[in-house]
């Protein structure tokens, strides 16, 4: 029999997602063994998380406050599915029960792994699509706007779309069809128009530009009509340059996260590349390069004289952006060849660092990785712009006129929490989803659907 002081639980067939759990001699530390791994937690730390007072800390209940250790009395699983519990027992004798598979989800930020990493193992980062592999789906415009829709079938397209273009291994793009005709006038004053009214129905409000009026778009026009409605001093994104792929507010603190264009009159060539995948294709041809294209940063600080009037920005950071907590999940890529300066990085790191930028920057011009496709009059779409890179190769036809509209991080990341936590709380109490950080909502629903065969 085991020792009341390991208070070992095992029941293979009871759950399947955790096989076993044991509480330290000391009482400091909780084992639990997932179905895929063994971890061990903190016993202070899964106090300190804990949501059975609730989520309200009072003074006395701020961690911070508390000075005196905490131990597990004993442990054990209760439930089953996507409902298993880790029921633990402190030393006044409560219990708080654990939801299994938000434990799973935290442990890799927080939990000591046991299992040893087997050999050859690599951590794994999001591959994103090759030009051969993508399709782009797309969305009518009556399921967005149509005036016979119901709420229901609202949302059920909103959750489609937010996870089309944020779920990692998705498309991170769609094209909505079907538009209404515009009137290129009203299209042109850059106020009242349709891609703004479609983003702010998706997700409430869009990027408040400091020197537009509100809900304003940018604008690329070959020729501006002098009037009232322009909106002065700002550049007309117009150039017969060809643009290599970038994310656009690159030289912004905190980028758009959501991007859409809507081209109105003339036709282009213009191009997509999911950055992600030039990343993975950078680390397995050239590893030692890797770390120098996440760790050096860079300037994006040149003046673009080719815009009219030029566009004057800067900025300081890396091209790469890593999620909190992880060392190899990529959260946002901001690059913009044609705005960058130089790296600032020290002596005798620098020839390796800017030879990566330029590895990059290079794969991004493969045929395998980089997507073509004319640009029409009517053509809408609306992509992830911390993954995907557009860019314009030619101008086959003028005049062109093309509206652009973004929506900033925090308001896609409220309304992507909105609806993971409208599915993850038919199985977890919403208190403990509110301590689940934003980047870890789509893993954790991955792991329901697991534990519940709901593929």
């Amino acid at each position: 029999m085991p020792s009341s002081a390991e208070n070992i639980f095992a029941d293979s067939k009871s759950n399947g997602i955790i096989t076993s759990c044991s509480v330290s001699p000391l009482k400091d530390a909780l084992t639990v063994s997932f179905y895929n791994a063994t971890v061990t937690f903190h016993a202070q730390w899964l106090h300190d998380a804990r949501c059975d007072i609730g989520s309200q800390r009072r003074a006395p209940q701020a961690f911070c406050q508390q000075l005196n250790p905490i131990h597990i009395q004993n442990a054990s699983v209760s439930g089953s599915g996507a409902k298993t519990a880790v029921n633990v027992t402190w030393d006044n004798g409560s219990t708080t029960p654990f939801p299994a598979v938000w434990l799973q989800v935290l442990a890799p930020l927080v939990a000591k792994k046991l299992e040893p990493i087997q050999a050859g193992e690599k951590p794994t980062i999001s591959k994103g699509w090759l030009a051969s592999e993508l399709v782009i789906p797309e969305i009518s415009y009556q399921k967005i706007i149509g005036n016979h829709l119901s709420h229901d079938e609202f949302l059920a397209t909103k959750a489609w779309i937010l996870d089309t273009l944020l779920l990692r291994g998705s498309p991170g793009i769609i094209k909505i069809i079907d538009l209404p005709g515009v009137d290129t006038s009203t299209e042109g004053t850059q106020v009242g128009n349709l891609l703004t009214d479609i983003l702010k129905r998706l997700f409430g409000s869009v990027f408040q530009h400091s020197r537009r009026v509100p809900d304003t778009t940018f604008k690329i026009a070959s020729s501006y009509d002098e009037s009232a409605t322009r909106i002065t001093e700002l550049p007309n994104y117009d150039t017969a340059e060809i643009l290599l792929p970038h994310a656009d507010h690159s030289h912004y603190d905190s980028p758009a996260r959501i991007q859409g264009l809507h081209a109105v009159q003339g036709n282009s060539e213009n191009t997509f590349v999911d950055a992600f995948a030039a990343v993975n294709t950078l680390r397995e041809e050239e590893p030692n390069l890797y770390d120098a294209l996440c760790r050096a940063p860079y300037i994006i600080g040149r003046v673009a004289q080719f815009y009219s009037p030029p566009l004057y920005q800067t900025t300081v950071d890396t091209a790469v952006r890593m999620m909190p907590g992880y060392s190899d999940e990529i959260k946002c890529i901001r690059w913009h060849p044609h705005l960058a300066g130089y790296l600032l990085t020290p002596f005798d790191d620098y020839e390796r660092a800017r030879r990566a930028h330029c590895k990059f920057q290079e794969i991004m011009r493969r045929d395998s990785h980089l997507v073509k496709f004319r640009l029409n009059p009517g053509d809408m779409y609306v992509w992830d712009n911390f993954r995907l890179l557009h860019g314009r190769e030619q101008i086959f036809s003028t005049p062109r006129l093309a509206v652009g509209q973004t929506v900033v991080e925090q308001v896609v990341n409220d309304n992507y929490r909105v609806k993971q936590m409208n599915f993850l709380s038919q199985f977890i109490d919403h208190h403990w989803l509110v301590q689940t950080p934003t980047w870890q909502l789509d893993n954790l629903a991955k792991l329901i659907k697991e534990a519940t065969n709901m593929y």
